[in-house]
């Protein structure tokens, strides 16, 4: 990797910057822009084929895990929504009992 980000976290809209320095941009030549971009590409690409190959030795229990995690954040969304509601009745019993 050089001295400039452009691999670093792969972010296709963030500039580059140079290390050391006070300018928001740096200039460098077009070849180490693509070089960057290659290598980004390259990491994608190989994430792409990592899903593929996860989803085919084990995207059934990824599935099962998935399903799991799901059901429990609706059961807690919705538990929120009891309590968020239970609060509220709360608050207009308070506001009636104190209109008497």
């Amino acid at each position: 990797m050089s001295e400039y980000q452009t691999e670093a976290s792969c972010d296709k809209h963030a500039p580059c910057h140079c290390p050391n320095s006070e300018q928001e941009e740096c200039s460098h030549s077009m070849a180490e822009e693509m070089m960057g971009f290659v290598k980004c590409a390259k990491h994608d690409l190989l994430k792409d084929k990592m899903k593929k190959l996860l989803e085919a030795k084990i995207g059934k229990r990824l599935d099962e895990v998935a399903s799991v995690a799901v059901d429990a954040i609706l059961a807690k969304m919705e538990h929120k929504i009891v309590q968020k509601h239970a609060c509220e009745q709360y608050e207009d019993d308070l506001m009636e009992a104190w209109k008497k």
